[in-house]
């Protein structure tokens, strides 16, 4: 199998009010036509997503890249020990054999006791709560509604999908449980 060509992360950011959980979102711009013009994808445009983006070469590790991408979308700053990894998420060309995409998933549990808000940051327009029992799925990427509502419940995932050649569909997916990341 081929190294991956985007490595990246995402920080799933939970809060209690009571009983019910929220969890942060942030709506991506939509695609520019100076997006187009350098052909970049951009995932999530003009949609909903948890904080995250692609690891930088002075990044010391995943975790400290889900930290960086977290303050420069949401301006929200939190000790590395508050991220515990809960999945990893890969995305294939064709097939198994041609890894597009690898992304670190994390959680991150919001203290009680802590007042910061999420200011909307670098190419995002807004950073919302949401209560987990009503995400916006339909202004969501498609496959969130398979791993999002497991993870925050406590389900530790390993995500595998598998795109056409040319990455418009999706072939297959599969969403399994994991016992622990080391």
């Amino acid at each position: 199998m081929k190294a991956p060509r985007h490595i990246g992360n995402v920080t799933l950011v939970l809060k209690s009010d009571g009983p019910s959980k929220r969890l942060l979102l942030v709506l991506k711009p939509p695609k520019s036509k100076a997006d187009d013009k350098r052909k970049r994808k951009r995932v999530g445009a003009g949609l909903w997503v948890p904080p995250g983006g692609g690891t930088e070469p002075t990044d010391k590790s995943q975790k400290h890249s889900a930290q960086r991408e977290l303050l420069e979308e949401t301006g929200l700053r939190y000790p590395i020990k508050n991220f515990r990894k809960v999945g990893v998420l890969k995305g294939f060309n064709g097939s198994e054999n041609d890894l597009l995409w690898l992304v670190h998933l994390y959680l991150l549990v919001k203290p009680s006791s802590d007042a910061q808000q999420p200011i909307p940051g670098d190419n995002v327009i807004k950073a919302k709560w949401f209560p987990t029992s009503s995400l916006p799925f339909k202004r969501m990427l498609t496959g969130d509604r398979d791993w999002i509502p497991r993870i925050v419940n406590g389900e530790m995932l390993s995500i595998m999908i598998v795109f056409n050649e040319n990455g418009s569909d999706v072939r297959s997916k599969s969403v399994k449980p994991v016992r622990s990341f080391n």
